[in-house]
């Protein structure tokens, strides 16, 4: 699709009503998933060339990096359409004439006739994604020798299977085609012209890992107008438009009837169509670019959440379908209503009010623990208006945080009482994972709560404050919540 984003290496701002979607809607998408808690982290939408809303709720910016999860596939498959547009490799190439060191000794020759199109397209003739999860296991696994040890269930080609074994397939293929590394191949075709950041790590047994991939909220957003633009950018086409057309089109359904879940019916090339039109990148924890050429937008969605099929659907109720084909006039109150939605994207969802009689009686008294898990001595608590001030000592060692007062956040260098989760299924990998921001509020008139978040960390804590009489019964989270990770909920201690 031809726009006029980035001709000039910029995209321009404009209005919600310039391009016919009032801002009101936009607002009641924000409450919607406000009134469900869905923990969004970033959103922005563009359309006809402008960009019409960008924010990002605390600890998170614009341009500080976050997971893609599985909607990192989407970079996999533009590299591999590089490879085919340059004549390294074709979709009918047959994957096998590249892996042959990899093949057990005996094998089901129906490998012999996965093609690229087969991987592309999630139909490689097997129904299990165990070589994956054992990959995940036992890292320093071959995982292109275990795909090829996995069973065949049909001929490729006939059936949907959504398989995280090939997008290792598919880096390796683009290697082995081009004599170029993954990494580097994608900096050069992709990150050099899009001017965006593009990360994956090695583990510690030098395997190029796409499941760690961390771009920028606006890294994504630029990634999704390439899509949107066949492929062009800055007034330059990087890319053969019939190619990513062609990626961008369903090309199977998936079988795939979850309740509730309209947009699993159909795929493309390691991307999912909407059952609304258009495509769309999407990755484990709502990290969702939604690419819709009818209405020449991109919408993008970041965040922590299992929920992120709702989040599409409430996004088609409350301002897609509701676009208007010419300019609206600006409404003061929707404007309005907007602002505040957009300010609470990073509330905690708490009262701000102190109860005036609790605070006195508790503020700066010292509460001491018997022995924990936590090696957690003592808390003291004293409260300001806009802050909450947090004294412990833990281990003999004597630590001082500052939590704002919701909707106010206060960065510390040390992560509260717990270690941070640094498991691939949380960690962002590049901002320090001990710096934490806290925010603080009551959830009724006798428990305070303080969210703990980092910008190195999908998911966030939430440790709560009851207090009972002369005791605190403190609640400490099992782990870090949602998203890729299953909630570990609380364990509590009281005071002596």
């Amino acid at each position: 699709m031809e726009t006029n984003i980035l001709k000039d290496g910029t995209i321009k701002e404009g209005t919600p009503e310039s391009v016919g979607i009032a801002s009101g809607h936009i607002a009641n998408y924000l409450m919607r998933l406000r009134d469900i808690d869905y923990d969004i982290h970033s959103l922005q939408i563009v359309k006809d060339g402008k960009l019409i809303f960008a924010n990002a709720s605390e600890p998170f910016m614009l341009e500080s990096p976050h997971r893609l999860l599985s909607a990192a596939k989407a970079i996999i498959a533009a590299a591999v359409l590089f490879a085919v547009d340059e004549g390294f490799l074709s979709f009918d190439s047959k994957i096998i004439d590249y892996f042959r060191d990899k093949l057990p000794d005996t094998y089901d020759k129906r490998f012999e006739d996965i093609t690229l199109y087969d991987l592309l397209t999630m139909q490689s003739g097997q129904n299990s994604d165990e070589a994956f999860m054992f990959f995940i296991e036992h890292p320093d696994a071959d995982l292109c020798r275990l795909f090829f040890n996995t069973p065949m269930d049909c001929a490729p080609g006939e059936h949907f299977f959504y398989n995280n074994s090939i997008p290792h397939l598919l880096f390796f293929l683009v290697e082995r085609a081009t004599g170029k590394g993954i990494e580097t191949y994608i900096h050069e075709k992709i990150c050099v012209p899009l001017e965006i950041e593009i990360t994956a790590q090695y583990n510690q047994y030098h395997i190029y890992d796409p499941v760690t991939t961390v771009v920028s909220a606006n890294g994504f957003l630029k990634l999704g107008l390439w899509f949107l633009q066949y492929g062009r950018w800055n007034g330059k086409q990087l890319l053969n438009p019939e190619l990513m057309k062609k990626a961008c089109t369903q090309q199977t359904w998936t079988g795939l009837e979850k309740p509730g879940y309209h947009n699993g019916k159909g795929y493309c090339m390691q991307l999912w169509k909407n059952v609304f039109g258009g495509c769309r990148m999407d990755g484990g924890g709502g990290q969702i670019a939604l690419i819709l050429p009818e209405q020449n937008m991109v919408a993008v969605i970041m965040g922590n959440e299992s929920r992120g099929e709702q989040a599409i659907e409430l996004f088609y109720e409350e301002i897609l379908s509701k676009i208007q084909g010419k300019e609206l006039r600006r409404e003061s109150k929707g404007i309005q209503i907007l602002e505040t939605a957009k300010k609470n994207m990073g509330r905690i969802c708490c009262e701000t009010v102190f109860n005036d009689e609790l605070v006195t009686a508790v503020n700066e008294k010292c509460y001491y623990f018997p022995e924990n898990l936590w090696g957690l001595q003592s808390v003291r608590l004293s409260f300001e208006k806009e802050r909450a001030f947090l004294n412990l000592e833990q281990g003999g060692e004597k630590k001082k945080y500052e939590a704002g007062i919701d909707p106010v956040w206060c960065e510390n260098s040390n992560f509260l009482i717990l270690e941070p989760d640094t498991s691939i299924q949380n960690l962002i990998y590049g901002p320090n994972p001990q710096v934490c921001k806290l925010c603080g509020g009551w959830m009724n008139d006798f428990t305070f709560i303080i969210v703990c978040k980092s910008a190195a960390s999908m998911g966030k804590y939430i440790f709560k404050f009851e207090f009972l009489g002369r005791k605190l019964k403190l609640y400490i989270p099992g782990g870090v919540s949602g998203g890729m990770k299953q909630d570990m909920g609380y364990i509590s201690i009281t005071s002596v």
